[in-house]
């Protein structure tokens, strides 16, 4: 059941019941499924639809020209210069119902009628078609701006990828160079302090970017839902760990002992050292999330658009932090993969660097100091 008559629609305004009963032989009403192509672009314009119900959408191409709903007209452009139709016009995705007014109505009345109702008409076309131009004019401006503000964004995140990069050469170099003389315990240490200056130089160059913090996940907003689910999945990782142990003593004993829980620093003379180190793990843990999932796969998630763009800003993130573990040990560099891997997830998922830090030092300290698994 429609829900407005078809001499309602603009079109028709201002004519007399004698006009509109020379018209209405020649009006169809029509329903149209979800996503059933009603016009075609390039064809001929054997009617025009006045849409009851439901919406249109018009199409160039794959470029979504407008949307057209209840009450408005498409298609009556091809009856009146008789070319065909530059557009693709497509039924809404709950479909739609319209009235078709065909070209053989026009044609008879533009034939044999007075001028006055063809007047009328093309007049009433000619109101209606200034304000859908004006519509369009306006819509394709917003997207205009729109697209601009998404390639000013663009851009922005480049150029913070490309600095991020630049700091991070600078972070290697210098950390082989100040490294390569000292001790271990020293290497620590110094490793420590050139990333916590680099996490430091990062936090005011996001700062300064111009782009939103949430994009590096520094929000707490959705702090407490983000915990809840990494949380979940952190729970798996660790199950995993204890697994991947027992099958280590199981049937390795001669190389992984035969002890799944082996602490870190048994030496109770030892304890403050182990908590000092736990200490600045945990320490290095959010500063280096904040660097390699905030900063690095943050902004490339800004920046590269397209399939797979997602998988290939968590693969490049994590391939690049866990390069710089090559210069202490090219097993544990190999091992950060996994674990990168599952945080560069996570933090797609939830933009989150709290959330995904709390992660990593939960998964670090149950691998590093209950387990012994990198050791």
């Amino acid at each position: 059941m429609s829900k407005r008559q078809w001499y309602s629609n603009v079109l028709f305004q201002g004519l007399t019941a004698e006009q509109l009963e020379v018209i209405a032989p020649f009006i169809e009403e029509r329903e149209f499924q979800p996503r059933e192509e009603i016009m075609r672009d390039g064809e001929a314009g054997e009617f025009a639809l006045m849409v009851d119900t439901g919406s249109v959408t018009i199409h160039k191409g794959e470029l979504l020209l407008t949307e057209r709903g209840e009450g408005e007209l498409v298609g009556m452009m091809a009856l009146i210069d008789d070319k065909p139709r530059s557009a693709t016009v497509i039924a809404g995705e709950n479909g739609c119902t319209g009235f078709l007014f065909n070209k053989e109505a026009l044609d008879m009345v533009m034939v044999s009628e007075s001028d006055s109702i063809v007047s009328k008409i093309l007049m009433n076309y000619l109101r209606y078609q200034q304000g859908a131009i004006r519509q369009t004019n306006e819509l394709g401006l917003q997207e205009t701006r729109a697209r601009l503000f998404e390639e000013r964004q663009r851009v922005m995140s480049a150029k913070f990828f490309v600095q991020m990069v630049l700091g991070l050469i600078v972070f290697v170099f210098l950390l082989g160079f100040l490294t390569e003389q000292a001790s271990e315990g020293e290497s620590t240490f110094i490793s420590f302090a050139l990333l916590t200056i680099y996490g430091v130089w990062s936090f005011f160059y996001v700062r300064l970017s111009g782009l939103p913090m949430e994009s590096f996940g520094l929000t707490m907003e959705n702090f407490r839902p983000a915990l809840s689910q990494v949380m979940k999945w952190t729970s798996v990782f660790i199950g995993v760990l204890f697994l991947l142990k027992w099958v280590m003593v199981t049937f390795f004993p001669e190389k992984f002992g035969t002890e799944i829980i082996e602490w870190y620093g048994n030496d109770e003379d030892a304890l403050g050292a182990t908590i000092l180190v736990a200490t600045l793990y945990s320490i290095h843990a959010v500063i280096q999330e904040f660097i390699a999932r905030g900063c690095i796969q943050g902004g490339l998630l800004q920046f590269i658009v397209g399939r797979g763009s997602a998988f290939t800003a968590i693969l490049v993130a994590t391939l690049m932090f866990s390069s710089f573990h090559l210069m202490m040990d090219i097993k544990f560099a190999m091992l950060t993969i996994i674990p990168g891997l599952f945080w560069g997830y996570l933090f797609y998922k939830e933009r989150n660097i709290l959330a995904v830090s709390i992660s990593h030092i939960l998964i670090g300290l149950v691998a590093i100091f209950m387990l012994d698994i990198v050791g």
